[in-house]
C-alpha cells in the first residue's frame, strides 16, 4: 500500500513537472512573439521616420551626395542616404515579420504626399487623423505600437487608432528597392510602387561647371563687342586655362582693366549664348541648344535684347527645376528668367551628341594678337597684344611690311602702339626720308621718296621702345619700299 502511494506521488510529481515545463514553454513562445512584434513595431516606426524625411527632401528638391551600403557579412541589410541640406536617411531591408503596409502615396488630385495603409492585397486606404482628414507625409509622423493584440497608431500618444490585428497575416515591408545603377540619379521604390527620384549632387556640380563656362563665353563676347566699339584696346596678359596638361581655354586681361575667359566647347546638349547680327545691322543676344534652331533672347515685353548696350545685362545660363519636377536650362537677363524650351533630359545630365553648341567659330592665339570669330563665322575681333605695333594706310588698310612709291611722292602710315606711349626712332636707306607726326590724336610716320631713284629699292626701319617696370621693350617694324613706275 505504501509502495502504491509512493508510486502515485511520483507519477503526480512527474505529471506536474511536465505541465510546468509546457507552461514555461508557452510563456517563452509568447515572450518571443511579443519581442518579435515589438521588433516589427520598432522597424516600422523607423521606416516611417525615414519615409517622412525622404518626402521632405523630395519636396525641398534636395540632392543626394552619397549612398553607403549597410552590410551584415556579405548581405546588404540597408542603405544610408546622404543629402545636401537634410539629415541622412537610413533605409533597412524588410524582415520575415509581417505588418500593415504603412507608406506614403501622392494624391493625384493635389499632388501632395499623404500617409496610406494597405492590408495584404487589399485596397490602399489613406491613414486618417482623428478628425477624419488625410495626413501629410511632411511634418506629421504617426507612431505605431501593439495594444491588446492590434497594430495601432497615435499622433499625440493618448488617442490610439487601430490598424489591424497583430496576427502576422497582413502587410509587408515598406521599401522594395534602392536602385543606384544610374550615373545621374538614384531611385527609391516603395512596396506600393511609389518611387522617389533624387538627382546626384555631383552631376549638379558638373552642370554648374558646364554653365559656368557658358556664362564666361557670353561675358567674353560682351566685352569683345564693347572693346570693338572702344577700338583702342589691347591685351595686357593672356594665359591658358588648363585641365590637367590640356589647354581648354584662355584667360585674357585688357588694357581698360576688363578681363574675360574663353572656354573650348564640349560635345553636349548644353546651350550656347552668342551675339548675332540681325537684318537691321545691330547685334542682339541669341541662344541655341545642340542642333536646335537659334532663338533670340527676349525681354519680358518680347523685345530682342541688345548686345551692344552696357545697360543690358549679359544673359546668364543656369539649371532650374520647374513645377513638373523636371530640370530645364534657363537664361536670366536682369530680373527676368526664361526657361529654355528644351528639357535637360530625365537623366539629369545633357546627352552627348554629334552637333555641338558653339559660341565661337574659331579662336586663334597668334604671337602678336588674339583673333576670335563669332558663331556667324563673319564677325571677327582682332585684339593686339601689349608691346606690339600695327601699321596701316590712312584708309585703314593694314601694311604688312612692303610698300611701293613713285619718285618724289610721299605717303603717310598710321601706327598704333599697344602699351604705354613709346619713343620712336627711324632709320632709312635708299634715299628715302621718314619723320613722325601727330594729328587729331592719331600717330603717323610720313615717308618721302627721293626725286630720282639711285637704287631699285629702299628700306625704313622704325624702332618703338616701351618703358616698362623691368627692362625696356623695343619693337622693330621694317618697311621695304620698291620703285613704282
Amino acid at each position: 500500500m505504501k509502495r502504491f502511494i509512493c508510486t502515485m506521488l511520483l507519477a503526480g510529481t512527474l505529471l506536474a513537472t511536465g505541465c510546468v515545463n509546457q507552461y514555461y514553454e508557452k510563456l517563452d513562445e509568447l515572450q518571443e512573439r511579443v519581442e518579435e512584434l515589438q521588433r516589427i513595431c520598432d522597424k516600422l516606426n523607423g521606416d516611417l521616420s525615414a519615409l517622412r524625411n525622404l518626402v521632405t527632401a523630395l519636396e525641398k528638391q534636395d540632392m543626394v551626395t552619397g549612398i553607403t551600403e549597410l552590410r551584415s557579412g556579405s548581405t546588404v541589410t540597408g542603405y544610408r542616404i546622404n543629402f545636401v541640406e537634410h539629415d541622412p536617411v537610413t533605409i533597412t531591408n524588410g524582415s520575415d515579420g509581417k505588418k500593415p503596409l504603412v507608406s506614403s502615396r501622392q494624391d493625384p488630385d493635389d499632388k501632395n504626399w499623404y500617409w496610406a495603409v494597405q492590408y495584404g492585397d487589399g485596397e490602399v486606404q489613406w491613414l486618417l487623423a482623428p478628425d477624419g482628414s488625410k495626413m501629410l507625409s511632411i511634418g506629421v509622423l504617426p507612431y505605431i505600437a501593439i495594444r491588446d493584440g492590434w497594430f495601432c497608431y497615435t499622433l499625440d500618444g493618448t488617442e490610439w487608432i487601430q490598424l489591424g490585428e497583430a496576427n502576422g497575416k497582413n502587410g509587408d515591408q515598406m521599401f522594395q528597392s534602392v536602385n543606384t545603377s544610374f550615373d545621374d540619379y538614384v531611385i527609391i521604390t516603395l512596396t506600393n510602387g511609389s518611387q522617389f527620384k533624387f538627382p546626384l549632387y555631383r552631376k549638379y556640380l558638373d552642370l554648374q561647371t558646364e554653365y559656368g563656362k557658358i556664362n564666361d563665353n557670353a561675358d567674353a563676347q560682351s566685352r569683345l563687342l564693347l572693346s570693338y566699339i572702344e577700338k583702342l584696346l589691347y591685351i595686357t596678359r593672356i594665359s591658358p586655362i588648363l585641365s590637367g596638361k590640356d589647354t581648354v581655354g584662355l584667360s585674357v586681361s585688357l588694357s581698360n582693366g576688363n578681363s574675360f575667359r574663353i572656354h573650348d566647347w564640349t560635345a553636349s546638349v548644353s546651350p550656347a549664348i552668342f551675339i548675332k547680327k540681325d537684318t537691321d545691322g545691330k547685334f542682339y543676344w541669341a541662344y541655341t541648344i545642340g542642333n536646335s534652331p537659334e532663338h533670340w533672347v527676349l525681354s519680358p515685353d518680347g523685345e530682342k535684347m541688345s548686345a551692344s548696350s552696357e545697360e543690358v545685362s549679359v544673359p546668364q545660363v543656369s539649371v532650374v527645376r520647374d513645377t513638373d519636377g523636371q530640370y530645364y536650362w534657363a537664361v536670366t537677363t536682369g530680373d527676368n528668367t526664361e526657361l529654355l524650351r528644351f528639357k535637360v533630359d530625365e537623366a539629369w545630365t545633357p546627352r552627348a551628341i554629334d552637333s555641338v553648341s558653339r559660341a565661337f567659330s574659331s579662336v586663334k592665339n597668334y604671337q602678336d594678337s588674339l583673333v576670335i570669330v563669332l558663331r556667324d563665322s563673319t564677325t571677327r575681333f582682332n585684339l593686339p597684344k601689349q608691346y606690339t605695333v600695327s601699321l596701316s594706310t590712312e584708309q585703314g588698310t593694314p601694311v604688312d611690311g612692303s610698300l611701293s612709291m613713285k619718285k618724289g611722292t610721299s605717303v603717310r602710315l598710321m601706327y598704333v602702339a599697344n602699351g604705354p606711349t613709346p619713343s620712336v626712332a627711324l632709320a632709312t636707306q635708299g634715299g628715302y626720308t621718314a619723320t613722325t607726326e601727330t594729328q587729331s590724336g592719331l600717330n603717323y610716320i610720313r615717308i618721302k621718296a627721293p626725286s630720282s631713284f639711285t637704287a631699285p629699292s629702299g628700306k625704313i626701319m622704325a624702332f618703338f621702345t616701351f618703358t616698362t617696370k623691368n627692362a625696356p621693350v623695343t619693337v622693330i617694324k621694317t618697311i621695304h619700299i620698291t620703285q613704282e613706275d
